[in-house]
């Protein structure tokens, strides 16, 4: 809508007495008056012209002012409609607010009228404006949020390439090492990469880039973890993920936890390479979620300390505080195997 003056208006009344005193007092304001005399010539004018606003008055030969809305219901957009009326009769205006109309004012012989049709002219038109700028800024924020998601779900792209790429890396490493204790500390840093990798695959992949589905994130990466743990290709897992979603950062924690439990259960577990490694993700609460990862193997003492470097026990205690999680190893009703559950809040 164009509300650089003049305003056009568009004046659909049958008395042309009143129409020639609007067109000259509405002149007198720069507001530019096209006059149609019934209801069909003001539904054509209004159909093929481009108008800031519409007055209709009420009472026309065999129709009212009601019939013209009715026809062009849906299609005013933002224009606004002062509807007009001589009778004191409010059920007339409340049925014309009802319909489309913006205002109304009542129809007098007296100077008033003209000076009240000037005022809710201008008032219509200004909340009009209001209304369209309103619309173009939350469409502008709308964009600029459109904008800001897919620079983020390519930076996610970006980053989960890139540490694909150093896994790829480490990999290469991996074949030419002779060591086996080298081999194995590559393999567990590869893990761990590959862990805040998912997440980013996860965010770039997701409708949402703000949160990751931890049912999918996590899933995928025991599938990993299994994979490139194939020399323990007789130890199954028993999965139950429940569908919660969090942010990155809990996402990123939550996966090195996982990925350094379900390591040591693939490593320590069952010597004998068999065996059944549990993995449960479950909502306490509201407020607080859970993850355990259990087996029934040999176990060990934690008076003993880690059984390797311990870079992975140091790993699981940084990735709790940063998600202000309790970790415990009490199973009640069992003695044997290794138990950590993870307590956080949601």
């Amino acid at each position: 809508m164009n509300t650089t003056l003049p305003v056009r208006i568009l004046y659909v009344d049958d008395d042309p007495v009143l129409a020639r005193l609007v067109v000259r007092v509405l002149a007198r304001s720069q507001i530019q008056v096209v006059h149609a005399a019934s209801i069909a010539a003001g539904l054509e004018l209004f159909a093929s012209g481009d108008f800031n606003a519409v007055v209709l008055d009420h009472y026309f030969q065999g129709q009212t002012g009601h019939d013209f809305l009715k026809a062009i219901h849906g299609k005013a957009g933002n224009i606004p409609i002062l509807y007009v009326t001589g009778s004191s009769d409010a059920e007339i205006a409340i049925k014309a607010l009802k319909g489309g109309a913006s205002d109304y004012v009542m129809k007098s012989a007296t100077d008033d009228f003209f000076p009240l049709l000037v005022s809710a002219l201008n008032q219509a038109l200004e909340t009009a404006k209001l209304r369209e700028e309103k619309a173009e800024a939350d469409r502008q924020v709308l964009l600029a949020k459109e904008r800001a998601e897919l620079l983020l779900a390519e930076m996610n792209h970006r980053i989960a390439n890139s540490l694909s790429m150093v896994s790829a890396m480490i990999q290469m490493q991996m074949q030419i090492s002779d060591s086996e204790e080298t081999k194995t500390a590559l393999r567990e840093t590869q893990s761990r990469i590959m862990a805040i990798a998912g997440v980013h695959r996860s965010l770039y992949t997701s409708e949402n880039v703000e949160q990751v589905e931890l049912e999918t994130y996590l899933g995928s990466l025991i599938a990993e973890l299994k994979n490139s743990n194939s020399a323990f290709s007789q130890v199954s897992m028993q999965i139950a993920i429940a569908p919660l979603v969090t942010t990155a950062d809990k996402a990123v924690a939550l996966g090195v936890i996982l990925t350094e439990l379900v390591t040591n259960a693939l490593k320590y577990a069952y010597p004998s390479g068999r065996g059944i490694v549990k993995i449960d993700l479950a909502p306490l609460s509201v407020d607080e979620a859970v993850l355990a990862v259990e087996d029934d193997g040999v176990g060990y003492d934690l008076a003993d300390g880690p059984k390797g470097t311990g870079l992975g026990s140091r790993l699981v205690r940084a990735m709790a505080a940063n998600l202000d999680a309790n970790v415990s190893h009490v199973r009640e009703g069992k003695s044997s195997g290794t138990y950590t559950v993870v307590r956080w809040p949601r």
